[in-house]
Formats: structure tokens, C-alpha cells, sequence
């Protein structure tokens, strides 16, 4: 038998399927070229589209015409339609018989569009092309990540030369390479620039295979690069792009040595309507800066005065901007500033509210334009440390962040309310249709296609799915402000050697939506919702003091306007004057009006808060219809076990599997099921006692037998978990109230304290202890145990007693896994009885302290 190795072979179409069309688009091949310029250490890059050729003329030289033959057009077609010039030797002079045969040839000479994209950078060596550009796939990028110059390289794929396939079926290189960068070649290479040159249509046909399609280098000696750049791009466009360069503060630009890229055949339509949002699209194809250290042109033959420049967009008319700086040690410098408001319009009694005495909302906070706070990832994503397995808050890396937010329009009222400064909504509506969105930039170049305006991918944060969640406005109080998508813009920068675990797509389109990623995400979320806050806080208070303080007079306003209103219906109505009385009476009518509305946001709250009551009570309805079949259910559950343990007896010998692995012994399953099922037995047992319809009256409850069946009912569960319960001291207290409101609150904070024990990684005793008390005033039930305690990343302790605040968190993608009703549910329960919690720190675990008034306790003979 014989052996051999054979090789691989590639088809010249795998070449395309993972270049050509791996490029989604044009307007994305043409930034992975610009790109290409940017890594090869050149501070200046011009686009150019050339229609020179595109324009039919009536005389035409030779040159003329191998020009149109080299972009596409065929000798059959040149030769239907120009003839030798009667006179003239050396001119061709169009002919046609039919307006038809002109839209003909006016339909291939649209086809003759060249486009060029110029670099001034370090240029390549035969070497180069050959074993870099050449060659699919090359790690160069990857493994020599910086420019000469210091630069991190925006590329590491190694196919971004097919990005020239995607734009046009041909393509002629010619580059200049700078000696003194490519020092080991200065005495090999005699020349000292190279014309390569492709056509992409080699690569179709059937059978073939990679190394069969061939471009051609030809050596050029003394080649002069500023003389090929102005071949190309017209004398008035060059001065412009000259004086630039002689302006900027990088004077060290260099125009001797570069890479001219010609693609002809183009593959798409570059109307003006297509080249517009190619000028858009690199308008944000850097991150905001007000220094520019890439410059770009752009530029069209056919629209001489409509490009130019692309400058980096910077945004100055915003009502709130937020910067995060992201460190190594995982913590977030953020700074919000605001200019909203009208400062000096803000008057003194405003900051003599209570809410406004502390920081960052004093005078000064607000006349300084901003505030700073310090937040770890943990604070911003608080309970996910303890679920961090595989230490993805270490992946994520260093970042910036800077948002900005600008609403469109708003109404008079809302300005005297809010002090809003004024703004111009027209300006502000054109520049959130161009470059609303978040957008990530790795290494000062955008990351397509997040924050992509009218595509998928524009809010890929999810910011709409939380405003739909909670669409409150910003003054409504304790509702919950999220952000609308389209009044913000954002860039996030990242970079190559700081967030490694961000890897690219394949196409080259996004990064990869891996565990850091989708973590990542939440913690830009939480950034943004810092913002929220404030100027959620901000507006509820302005509300409260407009209220106060204009409240009256606005409210005789609406009357009077009311009032005037149904005068002047009454008399088009009896054609007579309306009575005094049916004046009189109108004000007090707006009035009512602003109180039912008033009432009708209490009931919207409410509303909400039965939303999710209704919710929690279908599974105690779905419990309590099945109460007759679970409780044989959890009766069978004791005994199964041990009736499959005697049968087992009858016709085996445990000894008989001594030798036998613990998962193939019987016996020894058979007790682990027994383990499990009195378990579920425990749970039934809690469970349909929670759902008795006498815990739903009012009596007066006894707490030494409340405790005593409460902590029977918790045995089971609490034991298999090592958990001491310790009812202390509660002597001859009694309280009247609902039994089932008590199971909620010590069921509830029962339920946190198993989980802190369940993430505990600590050795020690597992504790929970009630303690009863009583004063002459105030019946004190304090509620401890020797848990994990306060999560130390809550950075305000109280929010949790906020609905749905939560820190159980997925450890795989940080969402929120915990329903954040627990605690809510302990204090309104509580403060429906007229009780109050407070917080207590003790040094290890959690604790509370629980008041009830005496109104509430009961003598034995009342």
C-alpha cells in the first residue's frame, strides 16, 4: 500500500466568495481602501471620480478612443459609431442614423467611470506586492500591528485588496516606495516604483484554480509620483488640496511617495445621488475630534464645487453630553455636562428646594456646566461580578465613550418650565436625520454598521426596546426616563491592543457577538443611564417647583380662558348674554380639571404596579387550582422511594455493587432520588400553605406560633442548604394583619437571603435570625443573616425597594434574570400597614429593621 501527501488546491471563485463578496457594499469597499491608505502611514487621502469619459464627444483622437477601449467598451461598438474624419487624419467624428443609436452609446459610455483612490504613504516594494499584496489572507497586519509611525493598523483580515473587485471588474496600481521607510531595499529594488495590474473577470471560468490567474508588475525607473498624482486630478482641485496640506500642522507631509489605485469597469451606478452618501459616509468614518490627523478628500469631475474635505463631525449644539473613560483597572470616569438650561434665567428659589442642596445639583453645579462621578463595572453592572465565571469584565479593556443628546422641538410651556435655553429645531432635525446613532470606531476608524442611520443595526444597544418598555416622559416621577434613539449620537472608540477579546466578522461587517461583547453592551447601557438620571432628576423637581410656585395663577388663566370659551358658545348658542353664574363657576371647573388629571397620572401609576401584582398572582392561582392534586403529589413524593428501596432489598444485595461505580449502584440512586423527592416534598408543603384562603383575612396573629409554623414550613428547604433559622425573643407579640402579608415579608426577604448564601464564598456559619420587640408605641422586628450581604457595586442602597431592581444577572450576557418585585413588595406591604424599613449595616451579611405603630397590636381581651 502506498502513501502519498497531496496538496490543496483553491479555485479562483473561493478568491471571490471570500473577497468580492465578502464586501457587502460599495460604499464599504471603497473605506476598506481608504483604510488601506491610512495603514500605510499616510496622513492624506483623495477619492476621486473621474467621468472624463463618460461625456460623448463629437471628435474624438486616437488616444480618446483606446481610453473608452481600456474602460470597457468594445473596438465592434468604437467602430459602429466613430468614422475617420473626412479632412482630418488623425480625428474620428461620431456618426449616428437615430436618436436611439445615440442612448445607446450614451448607455456604455456611462460606464466609463474611473475612480482613483491616491495615497501619500509609504508605497510598496516589489517584495512587498508580491508577498503581502499578493498573497490571500496575510497575517502581516495581524502580527506587525503598529505603522512606521507609530500608528495602530485598522486591517488584519488580509483580503481588503478584494474590496477592488467589489467596485469594478479592472484595476491598475502604481506605486512609489519610500526609501528611507523600506531601508533593506534600497540597494535590492533598482527601481523605485511599480505598475501592477488585475483583471478580476481572469478569476471566472470553470476548473480554475488560484494560481492559474496572473497580474502583471512592470518595474518604472525614476517614476516622479507627483506628476501621475496631477495627471489625474484637475489643477483648481489640486490647489485647494496643496494649500491644505501646507496648512495643517503635520508639515511633514510628504508628496513624493504613495499608491494610486485606477478601477475601471465599475460594478455599481456612481450617480450623484450614490456619491453623496459615500461623502456621508466618511463624514463619520473617524471619531469627533477637532483635529484632524487623517485628511480626506473627496472629489467628482462631474460636481466640481460639491465635495471637498471631508471634515470630522463635531458636535457643539447639544443639550447634554456625557464622555466615559474606561481604565484598565475596570473603573469608568464619566462626566456629564449639561447645557439644556438657561442658567441665568434660573431663579434663586429654584436651589432653595430641598433637592437642590445637594451635589451635583447646586447653583454652582449648574452655572460650572457639568459634573464628574467615578463608577467600577461592577457599579454599573451590580450582581454580575459574582456570576463573572470566566472574568469578562478583565476581556472588555479600556474604552471611551461619548454621547450626545439633543432634543428636537419643545413647546412654550415646556420652556418656561424647564428653563430651557433656545434652540434652533430646523439645524437640529437635519443633523439627527445625517448622524444620529452610536457608532464604534476601532482605532480612529468606524466599525460598520452600528449606529448606521435607516439600517438594522442603528440601534443595536436596544435603546428603543427600553423606551417602548418604559415610554414615561422626563418629569414623570418615578416612572423611569429612558432615552429615545433617535436624539442621540455617540461614538465609542476602542482599539486593537486594549479590547482583544473584540474580534471582526469575517466580512469585515461588525464584531463577533460573543459573551464580552453582549456584557459590553450592558455597560454602555448603564453609562447611558446615568445620563437619565440626571436629567430625569432635574426635570421632576423643575416640574415640582413649577407647580408650587405658578401652579394657581396658570390654573385662573386656563379658567378665565375657559370661562370666556363657554360665553361665547352660550351666546352663538341662546344668541343672548350667558349668566354670571355659568362664569362664576368655570374657573372652579379647570381647577377640578387639574386635579382629575392629577389623579389620573396616580392612577396610571397604579395601573402599572397591578400589572405586575396580576402577574404574580397567576402563579399563585395556577398553585392554588392544583392544591388537591399536589397535595397527593407531594404525599406519594415521601414515600415512593423507600417502596422501590424494599423491592430493591427483596431481590438484591447491596454488597453485590461494592465494586461497582456509585452511578451504576441502585442503592445508591436510589437515595439520591430520595434526597430530591423530599426536597419537592418541602417545596409542595411551603407552597400550598402559602395559598390557604384564611392567610387572606384580617385577625390578630400571635408571632410565637406565626414563627414557629414559619420556620416548620422552611425546614426542609433550609436544611438541605445548611441554613440555621433563629426565631429569638419573641415573647408574647402579637400584631393584627393579614397572615399573608407577613408570609410576603419575611418569605420574601427569606428568599434573598438563600441566594446571597447560594453565592457566599466565604466559610462560615449560614444564619438568619428574627428578633422581636416591643415599646409602648412601636411593635420592632429586626431581620438578619450572615450572607454576602449589600452588594458593594449598589451605589444608592435604597433603590432596593425600587420595582424591578435587580442585581441577578446572567452570566453569560448580563441581562437581568431576577424579577426586582422582592423587595418592592416587602416595603409596600409594610408601609400599607403604616410600618416603616429601614437599612441596617451590620459588618457581615444583610440586615433590616421593621416598625409597626401600636394602632396595630391587640390586647387578649379585645
Amino acid at each position: 500500500m502506498s502513501i502519498e501527501k497531496i496538496p490543496f488546491k483553491v479555485s479562483a471563485r473561493t478568491a471571490r466568495l471570500i473577497g468580492r463578496e465578502n464586501v457587502a457594499s460599495a460604499k464599504g469597499a471603497v473605506i476598506e481602501l481608504v483604510k488601506n491608505a491610512y495603514d500605510a502611514d499616510s496622513d492624506l487621502c483623495i477619492v476621486y471620480f473621474d467621468f472624463t469619459y463618460t461625456r460623448l464627444k463629437e471628435e474624438a483622437d486616437e488616444n480618446y478612443l483606446c481610453e473608452l477601449y481600456k474602460s470597457g467598451i468594445s473596438r465592434c461598438i468604437l467602430n459602429k459609431y466613430y468614422k475617420k474624419h473626412s479632412v482630418k487624419n488623425d480625428i474620428y467624428k461620431f456618426q449616428s442614423e437615430s436618436d436611439e443609436d445615440i442612448l445607446d452609446f450614451k448607455s456604455h459610455l456611462s460606464k466609463c467611470v474611473v475612480l482613483y483612490i491616491i495615497d501619500f504613504g509609504e508605497g510598496m516594494t516589489k517584495d512587498i506586492i508580491i508577498n503581502n499584496w499578493m498573497t490571500i489572507g496575510t497575517d502581516n497586519k495581524a502580527n506587525d500591528i503598529f505603522t512606521q509611525s507609530g500608528r495602530v493598523k485598522s486591517g488584519a483580515k488580509g483580503i481588503g485588496r478584494f474590496a477592488l473587485d467589489r467596485l469594478g471588474s479592472k484595476c491598475k496600481m502604481t506605486t512609489v516606495f519610500n526609501p528611507d521607510v523600506h531601508q533593506k531595499f534600497k540597494s535590492i529594488d533598482m527601481a523605485n516604483g511599480y505598475e501592477w495590474e488585475v483583471n478580476w473577470e481572469d478569476f471566472d471560468g470553470q476548473n480554475k484554480t488560484i494560481d492559474s490567474v496572473n497580474a502583471t508588475l512592470m518595474q518604472r525607473n525614476s517614476l516622479d509620483y507627483l506628476d501621475e498624482v496631477k495627471k489625474i486630478i484637475p489643477e483648481e482641485e489640486w490647489s485647494i488640496i496643496r494649500d491644505r496640506i501646507y496648512e495643517t500642522k503635520n508639515s511633514s507631509i510628504s508628496t513624493d511617495f504613495g499608491t494610486i489605485l485606477k478601477i475601471s469597469g465599475l460594478r455599481d451606478d456612481w450617480s450623484e445621488y450614490y456619491i453623496n452618501q459615500l461623502y456621508k459616509d466618511l463624514e463619520v468614518l473617524v471619531p469627533p475630534k477637532e483635529t484632524a490627523e487623517f485628511i480626506l478628500f473627496l472629489y467628482s469631475s462631474s460636481h466640481k464645487t460639491d465635495y471637498g474635505e471631508i471634515q470630522g463631525i463635531v458636535c457643539d449644539d447639544y443639550d447634554f453630553k456625557l464622555v466615559a473613560k474606561a481604565s484598565r483597572d475596570k473603573n469608568v470616569e464619566i462626566k456629564v455636562y449639561r447645557n439644556e438650561y438657561d442658567v441665568q434665567s434660573l431663579p434663586d428659589s429654584l436651589f432653595e428646594m430641598p433637592t437642590f442642596q445637594e451635589e451635583p445639583y447646586l447653583k454652582e453645579d449648574f452655572e460650572r456646566g457639568f459634573w464628574q462621578v467615578t463608577r467600577t463595572f461592577g457599579e454599573l453592572l451590580p450582581g454580575y461580578t459574582v456570576v463573572d465565571q470566566d472574568n469578562v469584565f478583565d476581556d472588555i479593556g479600556e474604552f471611551e465613550f461619548t454621547l450626545f443628546f439633543m432634543k428636537k422641538t419643545y413647546s412654550s410651556p415646556d420652556a418656561k418650565r424647564f428653563f430651557y435655553r433656545a434652540i434652533n429645531s430646523s439645524q437640529r432635525k437635519y443633523w439627527l436625520d445625517s448622524f444620529s446613532g452610536i457608532k464604534i470606531f476601532r482605532d480612529d476608524f468606524r466599525v460598520r454598521p452600528y449606529g448606521e442611520v435607516n439600517q438594522s443595526s442603528f440601534d443595536w444597544l436596544g435603546l428603543g426596546s427600553r423606551k417602548a418598555a418604559s415610554p414615561a416622559g422626563v418629569a414623570k416621577k418615578g416612572a423611569g426616563y429612558r432615552i429615545n434613539p433617535e436624539n442621540i449620537s455617540g461614538a465609542i472608540k476602542i482599539s486593537r491592543l486594549t479590547n482583544i477579546a473584540f474580534e471582526d466578522k469575517s466580512s469585515r461587517e461588525g464584531l463577533q457577538d460573543n459573551k464580552t461583547f453582549e456584557v459590553f453592551k450592558k455597560i454602555i447601557n448603564s453609562i447611558i443611564h446615568v445620563f437619565e438620571i440626571d436629567r430625569s432628576y432635574i426635570a421632576q423637581h423643575m416640574d415640582q417647583y413649577d407647580r408650587s410656585f405658578h401652579q394657581g395663577s396658570r390654573d385662573k388663566e386656563k379658567a378665565n380662558k375657559l370661562a370666556e370659551e363657554i360665553i361665547k358658545r352660550s351666546r352663538e348658542k341662546s344668541g343672548s348674554q350667558a349668566s354670571s353664574s355659568n362664569v362664576s363657576s368655570d374657573p372652579e371647573k379647570e381647577v377640578l380639571a387639574y386635579a382629575v388629571e392629577s389623579k389620573n397620572e396616580e392612577i396610571e401609576k397604579l395601573k402599572e404596579e397591578q400589572k405586575m401584582l396580576r402577574a404574580l398572582a397567576s402563579s399563585g392561582i395556577v398553585m392554588a387550582s392544583f392544591s388537591h392534586d399536589l397535595s397527593k403529589l407531594k404525599d406519594i413524593l415521601k414515600h415512593r422511594i423507600s417502596r422501590l428501596e424494599r423491592v430493591l432489598s427483596e431481590s438484591l444485595e447491596e454488597n453485590d455493587f461494592s465494586n461497582v461505580p456509585v452511578f451504576r449502584n441502585p442503592f445508591h440512586l436510589a437515595r439520591n432520588m430520595k434526597k430530591d423527592d423530599m426536597k419537592l416534598a418541602n417545596w409542595l408543603s411551603f407552597s400550598l400553605g402559602s395559598t390557604r384562603k384564611d392567610k387572606r383575612n384580617r385577625k390578630n396573629i400571635k408571632l410565637v406560633p406565626y414563627f414557629k409554623n414559619y420556620k416548620q414550613d422552611w425546614t426542609g428547604v433550609l436544611d438541605s442548604r445548611n441554613i440555621n433559622l433563629i426565631i429569638d425573643d419573641v415573647n408574647d407579640c402579637s400584631i393584627r394583619a393579614f397572615e399573608i402579608d407577613l408570609d410576603s415579608i419575611f418569605n420574601n426577604l427569606l428568599v434573598n437571603s438563600i441566594d446571597s448564601f447560594n453565592i457566599l464564598k466565604e466559610n462560615r456559619d449560614r444564619e438568619v435570625c428574627v428578633k422581636v420587640s416591643e415599646t409602648d408605641s412601636q411593635l420592632i422586628i429586626e431581620y438578619k443573616d450572615s450572607g454576602c450581604g449589600l452588594n458593594p457595586e449598589i451605589t444608592n442602597a435604597n433603590e432596593i425597594f425600587e420595582p424591578l431592581f435587580t442585581t441577578k444577572r446572567s452570566s453569560s450576557t448580563g441581562d437581568e434574570v431576577g424579577t426586582g418585585l422582592g423587595m418592592w413588595i416587602i416595603k409596600s406591604v409594610i408601609e400599607e400597614n403604616d410600618g416603616d424599613i429601614q437599612l441596617l449595616y451590620p459588618n457581615i451579611g444583610f440586615a433590616v429593621k421593621i416598625t409597626f405603630p401600636t394602632k396595630f397590636k391587640r390586647k387578649e381581651n379585645d
